[in-house]
């Protein structure tokens, strides 16, 4: 279980540091960003989203519909934002939301690394952990540096906030399942919305380069019994 710890920890790290990482002018940028690309999509259709339906199987198959319900709820908040203000209103909107609703998530994830360790195994926290954490530094390219540090560190702990609360917080294995399959919906509408480049954005080999490289490994892990 104190993997799941260390990893909330370094989530918590890499957030605080990555920001800015890439200037906007970077030719680095679209190619890291077409590799993270090709790692999640990987991740959610081959471990992900069959864990979540095994899971849903075992306890109720309607568990499965939150995968639905995590893709929906932020697809709904974008589109109220953007078709209720404009201009600076909307910028505002958009960083308010943005910043609550990333905080909310990655305490979620930070929970989840831990239940995953201890229910599970190690690996299965590590798994989710690898297109988080490239998740985290995509999220963080466009801005600039945060110049008031504590609002920063703040916003960067939530990670490592939900591996502690997931010390004395148990929600049982159907609440475990939900908070998976809500963070399974969001991370895949985060990868379809935000994640890979559209029209003649983006770096095809680069992508495929980052999907090959994660199915190979978890095709590895299967050949082992994971």
């Amino acid at each position: 279980m104190i993997i799941g710890y260390i990893l909330a920890l370094i989530l918590s790290i890499v957030d605080f540091f990555t920001e800015g990482f890439f200037s906007k002018a970077s030719p680095n940028k679209m190619k890291f960003i077409s590799v993270s690309a090709g790692v999640s999509v990987s991740y959610i259709f081959l471990i992900l989203l069959p864990e979540i339906y095994l899971r849903s199987m075992e306890i109720n198959r309607l568990l499965f519909l939150t995968v639905l319900f995590g893709f929906g709820i932020f697809h709904i908040i974008e589109k109220y934002i953007r078709q209720n203000f404009t201009g600076p209103a909307l910028r505002k909107e958009h960083r308010v939301v943005h910043s609550v609703s990333s905080f909310v998530y990655f305490f979620v994830v930070g929970f989840l690394l831990v239940k995953l360790a201890g229910v599970n195994n190690d690996l299965s926290a590590v798994l989710l952990f690898i297109p988080i954490m490239l998740h985290i530094i995509i999220d963080s390219l466009p801005r600039r540096h945060t110049k008031k540090h504590y609002l920063r560190a703040f916003s960067a702990s939530s990670p490592f906030l939900g591996a502690i609360s997931a010390s004395f917080i148990d929600v049982g294995q159907t609440g475990n399942t939900m908070l998976l399959g809500l963070v399974g919906g969001a991370l895949l509408y985060t990868v379809v919305r935000e994640s890979l480049p559209r029209e003649r954005k983006g770096r095809p080999m680069y992508f495929i380069t980052g999907l090959l490289l994660f199915t190979v490994l978890i095709l590895l892990l299967w050949n082992i019994g994971f």
